[in-house]
């Protein structure tokens, strides 16, 4: 086969077979292709797609470039939560604890963030001491022990997929629609996972912008997942400003604290946490409606069974668990900038991608992965969409360690508030869930 040939075939619309995946994929693993010419590649596949067993084939071909965690000695009820990623995005941190004092064994293995989104991993790493390199050995007992492991120990586990990723993003073709699907769901079922539930998220705050895009995307998930018998839950889900209150590292991490307290009981964290978890407790099958699983959920939090069972994996993974009792614990930054409202009247839109822009200034997000970032800054929305606000009262709040940028970094912040007499009509949070070809 000729690499040359392959992109040519693509250019054209021509689908690829299952042996020519597989030699693009084995190509880039062995070096005997350059980088620009997987990039032509990536680029043509952007433009022209790929058929449901094209991004099988790439799946697979991605799955078998590294280590298959098997799971099946110890459960066949592990799941996997995974989000597309968005600006404040933190429900891995709430939904870990809630699955695990349910009694759901539940496996994350994450890679840094790069780009405006964050990464999970570095939210908890701003846990002092908190150890995310586990090796699959200690990941397996501690599943076994703890129903729960979490990991940065990935560079096995489907390797193909990081080194796409990495072109991927430096070529800016982040929201092809089959790339995404086959990057998820490499790392989804090489991690052995039987249950895989995923928020696709759509708007402003995250690469797909239409919620037709998302639909797309959940749909092929679905039919892969299908491919490699795997149970597919999709929840789509807007992403057109941050979600919560909190955009940063450590600022989230305290965020989804206070959530776990019982101190966050309503609004769109809250909303999604039991959403997510509720969804994947009747996928289990452990309640037959959502509505029953939510009700046991709010009582894992009010009963304080989640919030201790984030104590006992902070702990179990040498963090500092003092941060649950003091936020002081955290690395604090140098700074807090109060900036309050020029007018008054009510938050009727937040753009996502402005704040997130906002916080890259900030140090709080990398551009590329070996880039340091600063765990300690964020920004906090002290208004969101649908509250009311007067001239003179606090609209958001800045943490930084620097001054330089800040004018630059305000104006970001309050470019993205849409403020107006009229309070609109509140904006759906969860657009459709998918579970197989059935829509809910």
């Amino acid at each position: 086969m000729n690499i040359t040939e392959l992109i040519e075939n693509k250019k054209l619309g021509k689908e690829h077979s299952k042996e020519e995946i597989n030699y693009i994929i084995n190509s880039l693993m062995d070096n005997t292709v350059a980088d620009y010419q997987i990039s032509a590649w990536l680029m043509a596949v952007y433009f022209q797609g790929l058929t449901v067993d094209e991004t099988t084939y790439l799946t697979d071909a991605l799955i078998q470039s590294g280590d298959i965690i098997n799971l099946q000695d110890i459960t066949a009820q592990v799941i996997d939560i995974h989000s597309i990623g968005g600006v404040g995005d933190k429900l891995t941190i709430t939904l870990i604890p809630l699955m695990v004092a349910s009694g759901i064994p539940m496996i994350k293995l994450l890679g840094p963030g790069i780009g405006y989104t964050g990464g999970t991993i570095d939210k908890l790493k701003s846990i002092p001491g908190f150890n995310t390199g586990l090796a699959i050995p200690d990941i397996l007992n501690q599943l076994k022990n703890i129903k729960v492991a979490i990991s940065t120990n990935i560079h096995n586990i489907a390797p193909a997929n990081r080194a796409l990723q990495l072109i991927k993003y430096t070529t800016s073709i982040m929201d092809s629609i089959p790339l995404i699907t086959a990057s998820v769901m490499s790392k989804k079922i090489a991690t052995g996972a039987g249950n895989i539930i995923i928020d696709v998220k759509y708007g402003s705050g995250t690469s797909l912008k239409t919620t037709e895009d998302a639909e797309k995307l959940a749909n092929l998930m679905i039919q892969v997942g299908k491919n490699f018998n795997k149970t597919i839950t999709t929840i789509i889900t807007s992403m057109d400003e941050p979600l919560g209150r909190a955009i940063g590292n450590a600022v989230e991490v305290i965020e989804a604290i206070e959530f776990l307290k019982g101190n966050i009981q309503t609004g769109d964290l809250a909303e999604l946490s039991y959403e997510f978890a509720a969804n994947a407790l009747v996928t289990l099958k452990r309640y037959e409606t959502v509505e029953q699983a939510k009700e046991y959920l709010k009582y894992l939090v009010s009963s304080g069974k989640a919030l201790e069972t984030f104590k006992e994996i902070i702990k179990k993974q040498k963090g500092n668990a003092k941060v649950l009792e003091s936020y002081d614990t955290f690395e604090l930054p140098q700074y807090k900038f109060k900036c309050t409202s020029n007018i008054s009247g009510f938050v009727n839109r937040i753009d996502g991608y402005k704040i997130a822009y906002a916080c890259k200034l900030l140090g709080a997000v990398r551009d590329k992965k070996n880039d340091d970032i600063d765990k300690s800054v964020g920004i906090f929305l002290n208004k969101k969409t649908g509250e009311r606000v007067e001239e003179g009262e606090t609209l958001f709040t800045i943490y930084t360690n620097k001054n330089e940028d800040i004018e630059l970094i305000k104006k970001y912040c309050y470019d993205a508030f849409t403020i107006s007499d009229i309070r609109e009509n509140d904006k759906q949070l969860v657009y459709k869930v998918i579970r197989g070809n059935e829509n809910v």
